[in-house]
């Protein structure tokens, strides 16, 4: 016989909690082979549901972000920051500043996939960790003489200076040593009688400290540093140095007939620069003349001066070229991107990161580190960024999904199911919003339903 069933009641028979209920409607006639039909139907129905429930909850978990390509193109690592400003002050005193990523054709470019990327940075990594594991080190020296003579280091290796205290340091003019590294040393005397093979010194960290070299040096970099005082046996000793966050700069040199009198680079006329970015200067002798300038960074990120700008480009076309901020933030977000869809989720969060420093109210790189961070499982971040996004944003329909997921994530599953109604509002064809709106849904019953019990 066949089997009759009434729609209507067929839908009554799934119980407020979403379990199959057998009908108990005089409306619905079934034989007992349609009970039995009738049962499998809407268990299946129910497994089905649930099946579906946990591909959205991984297809949400999965979901990856718009990358944004509309638009026109804290920070490096130290390392990477000392080493590229000390090529631009070694080319400036050799007058070879030329930039070879401009010199390359423009295809030529960007070329490189991120595997290799990977492994550049896994040997650069590898690099630094034996070059710091090869340093002569001076460690914990206190009211005490300290030389360091040929047979301590050779042109391959390093001296590091570090947590001295009143003492002296001589370098023997036999010396040959790769790099000179002083950190954080106070009331300490350094002198470097030797010939330092990379020509650069780094200097972090010190307080009312004194640095004598008697060889020539492309740069020295100052850091974090306060009354630190430079001294040059000749002026063209100094090449250039490289200052940020440091107070009481000096320099003096044996040549100028005038030795004990220091000239201070850093004067209160320096511009403080800008607000998104720590700022950093340069002095070297230009034209004769001790010339102290605002390090700027082009859209490629190479370093230069507003003066070397307006000299190259001409004002007009300098003053369009000066801040190129919201340009270099869109050029991290792309390098995010590129390392997102590697799925190296935490170097994109660094990436997007230094966009952040840039432009704070760069929305796709808000969204895109909120992806990130919900792949890493830093759900509260992930849900921070979304929120900032919304603020920046209103009516960007990636913040307030991102803010769904990350809701959903910390089981906030009502403040889920309004910030995916809130996408919807805004995108009612959002297939993603709907489904994760569903899944939501599902999860915040479910909850109160555990609740109550």
């Amino acid at each position: 016989m066949p089997v009759t069933i009434d729609v209507v009641a067929l839908a009554d028979s799934v119980s407020s909690d979403g379990r199959p209920a057998f009908p108990r409607s005089p409306s619905l006639a079934i034989s007992p082979a349609g009970r039995i039909a009738a049962l499998f139907f809407l268990s299946l129905v129910f497994v089905s549901s649930r099946l579906l429930d946990l591909a959205l909850e991984s297809r949400a978990r999965d979901e990856v972000k718009d990358f944004s390509t509309d638009a026109t193109t804290k920070r490096h690592d130290l390392a990477l920051r000392v080493a590229l400003v000390s090529l631009c002050a070694s080319r400036a005193r050799q007058g070879e500043m030329v930039d070879r990523d401009r010199a390359s054709p423009p295809d030529a470019r960007g070329t490189s996939t991120t595997s290799a990327s990977v492994e550049d940075a896994r040997a650069m990594g590898d690099a630094v960790r034996a070059e710091r594991e090869s340093r002569h080190v001076v460690r914990d020296a206190t009211d005490r003489r300290v030389v360091i003579t040929a047979s301590d280091v050779d042109a391959k290796r390093a001296i590091h200076i570090v947590d001295c205290a009143r003492c002296v340091v001589e370098m023997d003019a036999s010396v040959t040593c790769a790099k000179v590294f002083v950190e954080r040393c106070v009331e300490c005397v350094v002198v470097a009688a030797g010939r330092v093979v990379s020509e650069h010194a780094e200097i972090w960290d010190c307080e009312e400290c004194t640095v004598t070299f008697k060889s020539g040096l492309g740069t020295t970099q100052i850091d974090q540093c306060r009354e630190v005082r430079l001294e040059y046996a000749r002026r063209g000793f100094m090449g250039a140095v490289v200052f940020a966050t440091s107070v009481g700069v000096r320099v003096a040199f044996g040549d100028d007939g005038d030795r004990g009198e220091d000239r201070r680079l850093d004067t209160d006329h320096l511009a403080p620069g800008d607000h998104r970015e720590i700022p950093q200067f340069i002095a070297r002798f230009v034209n004769g003349e001790l010339l102290v300038e605002r390090l700027i960074r082009g859209k490629d990120e190479y370093p230069t001066t507003e003066r070397e700008l307006r000299e190259s480009l001409g004002d007009e076309l300098a003053r369009e070229h000066l801040d190129t901020a919201p340009a270099r933030a869109e050029l991290r977000k792309d390098k995010g991107n590129a390392a997102f869809k590697q799925g190296n989720y935490a170097q994109a969060v660094v990436h997007y990161t230094e966009a952040l420093e840039l432009d704070p109210s760069h929305v796709v790189a808000l969204c895109n580190r909120a992806q990130c961070l919900l792949k890493l499982g830093e759900h509260e971040k992930a849900l921070a960024d979304a929120d900032a996004a919304v603020d920046v944003k209103s009516d960007y329909v990636k913040a307030h999904f991102r803010r769904g997921l990350a809701l959903h994530a910390l089981k906030r599953f009502q403040e889920a199911v309004r910030a995916f109604e809130d996408t919807l509002r805004i995108d009612p064809k959002n297939l993603q919003a709907k489904d994760s709106l569903r899944v939501a849904e599902y999860a915040a019953g479910r909850a109160a339903r555990e609740s109550r019990d």
